[in-house]
């Protein structure tokens, strides 16, 4: 008797393991899921999981059941996981492959939905009229209860309609995803009709087999379930690495773009930055001439060498200056938030464009609102952005007169915790039709552009959780691009729920 139950513990040891794993996989996936709700593929895994676990307990309760009415009540009970189960299976094939048919998906859960209502109004099961009698089978090396035989009622052919449409639709999705070609579309195409279609197939088979008498036993569907699932969640996972990867490397593409798009924003003002250069380093020159002429006098005034000394100490820190922002500019880097000043940086994105602006006889105002609030972000991109912004704008009033060439820069705290920056020209605008063209990749409407400059800006402002748009500017005249970025305070939350969202996207 002691080795009988021992027996008799291995049915329930092992569907209790597949349902703790089940249990296990959902827990995972439905923190995953409400940490990025739009991949609803790892809901429907989640959803699969729970109805597999209560699937598992029901069908224990069936092999185990003494009576008919008990083995009855747990058929019945397990009807509502299974579809559940079912139509979460075909809603993470039509996430999964992107090909399924609606019509046809729509058609699935409508008929599941009938089975399982008309399930809780039929006894004992939408599918049989009676259970005439318990039989017992060896399954594991322990005898189980199995129904036999069994009355089916005519609409039993309905639920199994359900499946083979299941099947279908797998089928169906799974040869269009083969046919658009490539490594990849076709083993998704087969890890579809493998890891969910087979298992189902089989079954559905096997189901039809024990109802109708011709295997003695028990109805089972939780090994296929299981295996169903592992698929599922060894797909999510391999997806959730690749897209690790892809971010990284997209995360240097964009590096690599705002570089070169800080190059480019250097070099459409190289005349300008030449003559910072020069005003100082041939202040230096003048200086030193003097100094040396004092130097050759019998009696050197002290006092003036000391003047003298001290101005080529300030131009030198100048040109310095000028040499650091470029190279910082140029220098390929990643983001580095730190708190930081908008009116200090917007001081020295002027200060670079200063001569250049002279030169094109265009004014630069600078509103700054008191008591700004210090921002996180990055320096260096955040005065490419705003460095890219006045250069577009000064490139879009050359064809207005002298006196109305006008660049206007207003920083301003916000709602939420954020604070916007604008810049205004006083150009005469674009046509609505080019206005939203103008973050669109290689678009552009100068003859030496590279269309590159606003689609990289924006991306750069999105990684600092905020946002870039474009709107006409008060009176009609111009354009005013916008700007939004998060206070200090506020931006360590912001940037951590941005980069859990990413991890799991």
């Amino acid at each position: 008797m002691g080795s009988i139950t021992d027996v008799m513990s291995l049915v329930t040891t092992l569907w209790s393991m597949a349902a703790a794993a089940a249990l296990t996989l959902a827990v995972l996936y439905g923190v995953v899921w409400t940490v990025d709700r739009r991949n609803l593929a790892n809901l429907t895994l989640c959803v699969v999981a729970i109805a597999m676990a209560f699937v598992a307990r029901a069908e224990v309760g069936m092999m185990h059941s003494a009576t008919i009415a008990e083995y009855g009540d747990w058929a019945r009970l397990c009807y509502l996981p299974v579809s559940f189960a079912l139509i979460g299976q075909v809603l993470f094939v039509h996430l999964f492959l992107g090909t399924g048919r609606r019509d046809l998906l729509w058609t699935i859960i409508g008929l599941r939905l009938v089975v399982l209502i008309g399930n809780f109004v039929t006894y004992p099961t939408f599918a049989w009229r009676a259970i005439v009698g318990l039989r017992h089978a060896r399954f594991l090396g322990e005898q189980v209860s199995v129904a036999g035989p069994v009355v089916l009622r005519s609409w039993h052919w309905l639920s199994v309609a359900s499946c083979v449409l299941i099947i279908v639709f797998i089928a169906d999705a799974a040869l269009r995803r083969w046919r658009q070609g490539g490594a990849e579309e076709r083993r998704k195409a087969l890890v579809a009709a493998g890891g969910v279609g087979l298992p189902l197939a089989a079954t559905m088979v096997y189901a039809q087999s024990v109802l109708l008498g011709s295997l003695p036993l028990p109805l089972l569907v939780t090994p296929a379930f299981l295996i169903t699932i592992m698929v599922m969640a060894v797909e999510l996972s391999r997806g959730f690495l690749l897209y690790r990867q892809t971010r990284q490397e997209l995360e240097e593409l964009r590096s690599e773009l705002a570089r070169a798009g800080r190059v480019t924003a250097l070099g459409q003002l190289a005349s300008a930055l030449a003559h910072e250069l020069s005003q100082p380093l041939g202040a230096i020159l003048r200086n030193a001439e003097a100094a040396e002429l004092h130097l050759n006098r019998p009696s050197p005034d002290l006092a003036e060498l000391r003047e003298i000394i001290a101005d080529i100490r300030k131009d030198d820190r100048r040109a310095g200056d000028v040499i650091e922002q470029m190279r910082a500019l140029i220098k390929r880097r990643t983001l580095q938030m730190n708190p930081l000043s908008l009116n200090e940086l917007v001081q020295d994105v002027i200060s670079l464009v200063h001569s250049d602006a002279m030169a094109r006889h265009v004014a630069i105002d600078c509103i700054v609102a008191a008591g700004l609030p210090l921002v996180s972000g990055d320096r260096v991109h955040l005065s490419q952005v705003l460095l890219n912004l006045v250069i577009n704008g000064m490139d879009a009033i050359q064809s207005s007169p002298g006196s109305a060439r006008r660049i206007v820069i207003e920083v301003r705290p916000r709602e939420q915790g954020r604070v916007e920056v604008a810049v205004t020209d006083s150009g005469p605008g674009v046509p609505p039709e080019v206005i939203a063209k103008v973050f669109d990749p290689f678009y552009t409407t100068k003859s030496g552009g590279l269309g590159m400059g606003l689609p990289i800006s924006r991306t750069i402002i999105e990684a600092h959780g905020g946002r870039l748009w474009v709107e006409r500017a008060p009176g009609g005249r111009g354009l005013t691009f916008r700007f939004t970025l998060f206070q200090a305070a506020a931006a360590f939350q912001t940037q951590h729920a941005l980069q859990a969202q990413g991890a799991v996207s």
